[in-house]
């Protein structure tokens, strides 16, 4: 076995004992000086580890989260170096604010999602937010969500877009919570039902900013390699019946429910798809899919709650049969949809 299949083996039998997110214990390792221009943080020194070493599970709590908050201030005055992912553990944390729709974007040729929101410490301080891949995935189902939602990110990165300060995921090394349960999240949470969180001063978009954007055709939107704001004048040509026009969501949430074997005995049970836990009351929410067309393509549009409700002019609940079973005949729509 040559030296280089060695390392490889080497690497691989660290990485197996060593997973993303598990404490333990390192027994005879080596301290060096930290060089080269981008490292996983700001440290001076360290850990090297040979085949001496000795890696052991550790009796601390697994789920023990040792948390040295970035500062937003620190952030936003560029004391970080942009080439260090920020902190020995954790960058920030926060309330997040202005969540936008998941985007599937063309990123050297393959579909990638993105998300883009701001989070908002406990002095209103706030910071813009860029998550790409699986990372934007995890808030899909978060959208339509009106439970203020609190997020941290460990290993994370800074960049510079357009002259502001955003964070983004380190490709693939970030780990994220939503909603933490740790004491810093839930003090923070605490505030939050107190009244006692400072509202972020954000700038809010004049309404005449809406009839500045540029009118788009359809077919440019196909072709298109960026991502902007953009309006399409289009007509409804019909409502999209292979998906339902609704689905069933929490009470408090609004995220989606599943339903649960019921023994006919009790209320019906359902699941929360984003807290995992069982519930009985549920509501009918707008997910409406059109095809729509302009004088150069047709494309599919997905209207979710607030929106849907606009555009059709009526509340879902009065629109809804009253039946908790799934349709049988999504063709059969109600009036206000069909017209």
């Amino acid at each position: 076995m040559n030296n280089a299949t060695c390392k490889r083996n080497h690497i691989l039998s660290v990485q197996r004992k060593l997973p993303l997110g598990k404490w333990c214990v390192l027994t005879t390792f080596s301290v060096s000086q930290a060089s080269g221009q981008y490292r996983p943080t700001s440290h001076p020194y360290k850990i090297m580890i040979s085949d001496e070493t000795v890696i052991t599970n550790s009796d601390l709590i697994q789920d023990s989260i040792f948390l040295s908050l970035a500062r937003y201030e620190d952030i936003i005055d560029g004391n970080f170096k942009t080439n260090f992912l920020i902190g020995n553990t954790f960058i920030c944390y926060g309330k997040i604010v202005r969540l936008e729709p998941v985007q599937t974007v063309q990123v050297k040729g393959q579909d990638r999602k993105k998300v883009q929101f701001r989070l908002v410490d406990a002095n209103g301080k706030d910071l813009a937010c860029c998550l790409w891949g699986k990372y934007a995935e995890q808030l899909e189902a978060y959208v339509e969500c009106e439970q203020p939602l609190i997020y941290l990110i460990r290993f994370a990165k800074i960049s510079f877009y357009r002259g502001e300060v955003k964070i983004t995921n380190a490709f693939d090394a970030s780990i994220v919570y939503l909603d933490p349960t740790m004491e810093e999240a839930l003090q923070f949470k605490e505030k939050l039902g107190e009244d006692e969180l400072p509202l972020a001063v954000i700038e809010k978009k004049n309404e005449d900013d809406w009839n500045k954007l540029e009118i788009k055709m359809i077919l440019e939107l196909f072709v298109s390699n960026h991502v902007e704001n953009c309006k399409i004048i289009c007509s409804t040509e019909a409502v999209d019946t292979d998906w339902a026009w609704f689905y069933f969501g929490h009470k408090g949430c609004k995220h989606r429910a599943i339903k649960l074997a019921s023994n006919h005995d009790d209320n019906q049970l359902w699941r929360c798809e984003k807290r995992q836990v069982k519930i009985t009351e549920v509501i009918p929410v707008f997910k409406l899919h059109l095809i729509v067309r302009d004088d150069t393509e047709t494309c599919k549009l997905m209207l979710l709650n607030t929106v849907a409700k606009t555009i059709v002019g009526r509340e879902v609940v009065d629109l809804w049969d009253g039946s908790y079973d799934e349709i049988e005949d999504p063709e059969l729509l109600p009036e206000p949809i069909r017209a």
